[in-house]
């Protein structure tokens, strides 16, 4: 018995010294991998979002939670309409912001987020429709839905584009979001289903590991993920339906096309703000495409690529800290 415990000590030792040893030899690139798959995010935590027959899903009404991660803590409040944003700003709006989790305000409370703050700069009051996790198709029919409920003419729309929606315009994971196929020669849009809905919110939340253990040491982290993958694959590319969606800019130039007829109808302009991925590395790629589709359809392009560097984004989150919001929203209340 005695042996027994003394190699249960040494083994226990030398994994804890396994385990300290790769927590200092962690790359960055592994470390952000381990917080990717251990992070909170806000759109998989039940009750956060509901399902919706045209959008996938939307945020919940009335919401008031904690929001929290490594590097932010934080409250969501959403209004009676579910948008983040307070029941003043759905009457009389003068701006309305569409957009994704940038715009939404990850990682800041409401009144530090890009819309708070350009509202006390330019004294307008704008509506924040922005959803996280939104694709571009799913801002566009944001925008249409709301201005259905809405009839008004004169307003000022901004859409924040991330330098990930053209791959989340072509997502088909669980059939669960909106997005383009090509059937007989013409575009379709399919829609989401309830069903879909509830398998994705069911497996993200199988999918993805909790726990301070694995948050803390890479090998933990790796036992974990061992694990999960056994019974659940990458619910980013294990799940497509099979469908192959019209691609990522194809699908944006077909939103860009219903933003400009919007605004000819409702007299109002429509302004893309490009997001580049922490200081702009990736800027390059995409700028000329998006330069021509808006220089052709007569929409505003705004690029803040040279507005920020690395530090307006949190290390680990890759989003806008307060400061960074702060910036931006300066930067637009300059644009007008």
């Amino acid at each position: 018995m005695k042996r027994v415990l003394i190699s249960v000590g040494i083994f226990v030792g030398l994994l804890a010294i396994v385990a300290v040893v790769m927590e200092f030899t962690a790359t960055a690139r592994q470390q952000a991998m381990r917080y990717f798959r251990t992070r909170n995010v806000f759109q998989y935590q039940p009750g956060n979002v509901v399902y919706d027959p045209a959008l996938g899903y939307r945020l919940t009404p009335g919401l008031d939670v904690a929001f929290t991660n490594a590097e932010f803590s934080t409250r969501v409040r959403t209004n009676t309409i579910g948008f983040r944003d307070d029941d003043a700003s759905l009457q009389g709006a003068q701006v309305w912001f569409l957009g994704d989790s940038y715009s939404f305000g990850w990682g800041v409370d409401e009144p530090d987020g890009v819309e708070k703050q350009y509202e006390r700069a330019t004294g307008k009051r704008v509506l924040n429709m922005s959803v996280p996790g939104y694709s571009n198709i799913q801002e566009m029919l944001m925008l249409m839905k709301w201005a259905h409920a809405s009839p008004v003419t004169g307003i000022d729309v901004y859409l924040f584009l991330s330098s990930n929606d053209f791959i989340d315009n072509e997502n088909t994971s669980f059939d669960a979001f909106p997005y383009f196929v090509e059937q007989g020669g013409s575009i379709a849009l399919a829609k989401p289903l309830e069903a879909s809905f509830s398998a994705w919110q069911e497996t993200v939340n199988r999918w993805m590991i909790t726990g301070t253990a694995a948050r803390k040491s890479m090998l933990a982290y790796y036992a974990a993920a061992a694990v999960k993958n056994l019974s659940v694959r990458d619910v980013y590319s294990g799940y497509r339906s099979g469908k192959t969606a019209v691609q990522g800019n194809k699908a944006f130039l077909l939103v860009a096309q219903q933003l400009a007829q919007f605004a000819k109808e409702r007299q109002s302009r429509v302004t893309v703000v490009y997001i580049p991925p922490t200081a702009g590395n990736k800027a390059e790629q995409q700028l000329p495409f998006l330069r021509k589709v808006c220089g052709t359809l007569g929409l505003r392009l705004l690029d803040l690529a040279p507005v920020l560097s690395a530090d307006d984004y949190y290390p680990l989150d890759k989003h806008w800290t307060p400061a960074g919001h702060a910036k931006v929203a300066a930067w637009l209340a300059q644009q007008q």
